[in-house]
């Protein structure tokens, strides 16, 4: 979009709100974002709301705050800071005139995950919470022990977003490169996940009642000295894998199990007993 269309939204905006909006208004206008003040004051009625959803509230302030320096508007501060159109932003609107707008050239956000730093483009960080929705990515691959699982990204990620066609492709981008997950079209293939012991072989879970599962534990914590470990003998794994599953809620327990669980590990502290924690 041009400099032109894109400071032409913004002083359509601010005339269709008869100039009676702030900065922080318009903003909040031009992205689409319902909040408060704009729904109290009517202004998401108005035709260009959510005009420029395609574009960050970061970077639209950018722009705004170059229009204002461009002498298109200026703030009105013996007005409620409102924003007021000036001779050179009719001659925008009308056409008349032209002005230039720089793009944000912050640096990209960087996230580390599995030890991958994973670049998020400027255009899309504020789109969604980006850490918040690769951990969510994280756990459903760490954790998925039932069946493999067939994720549509489309379920995942929200409509109402900036730039969601780039979002996606993000998104799937991460999945593949790495969590090394087979993506095909915006279908993620997330694979039944499987513990295997120290010589590759599968571990199957204990099928042993709660508390038999318990006293195996207590009994390996106390003859060691330690927690069991994941690299080790099937005994030791499927050990450590029902006291990991246990503790993340991945296996149901009833309220007397779980204040025995949580009596178990006050009592046995994993910090004094093992190094290693999943």
């Amino acid at each position: 979009m041009t400099s032109n269309k894109l400071t032409q939204m913004a002083l359509s905006a601010i005339l269709r709100c008869k100039e009676k909006v702030d900065l922080f208004e318009l903003n909040d206008i031009l992205c689409g974002k319902q909040t408060m003040a704009v729904k109290r004051k009517g202004f998401d009625t108005v035709k260009t709301f959510g005009a420029g959803k395609m574009y960050t509230k970061r970077q639209w302030y950018y722009w705004l705050i170059q229009m204002i320096q461009q002498e298109v508007f200026y703030i009105d501060y013996d007005d409620n800071d409102y924003l007021k159109v000036l001779e050179k932003g009719r001659q925008v609107l009308n056409g008349e005139l032209y002005v230039n707008l720089k793009r944000l050239s912050q640096k990209s956000l960087t996230i580390v995950r599995k030890g991958i730093p994973i670049d998020i483009d400027l255009e899309i960080q504020d789109s969604i919470d980006w850490r918040k929705y690769i951990d969510e990515l994280n756990n459903v691959v760490y954790w998925n022990y039932k069946e493999e699982r067939h994720v549509n990204v489309n379920d995942i990620i929200p409509q109402n977003i900036p730039e969601r066609d780039q979002v996606k492709a993000k998104y799937l981008e991460i999945a593949s490169s790495v969590y090394n997950l087979t993506v095909k079209e915006e279908v993620i293939l997330i694979p039944k996940k499987v513990d295997r012991d120290m010589y590759g072989n599968e571990v199957q879970p204990l099928s042993l009642p709660f508390e038999d599962c318990l006293a195996r534990l207590e009994q390996f914590v106390k003859t060691t000295g330690r927690y069991p470990q994941m690299n080790a003998l099937a005994e030791e794994v499927a050990l450590r894998k029902w006291y990991r599953e246990v503790g993340h809620g991945i296996i149901n327990v009833t309220p007397e199990q779980k204040e025995l669980f949580q009596r178990f590990s006050k009592q046995y502290p994993m910090s004094q007993k093992s190094t290693k924690k999943d």
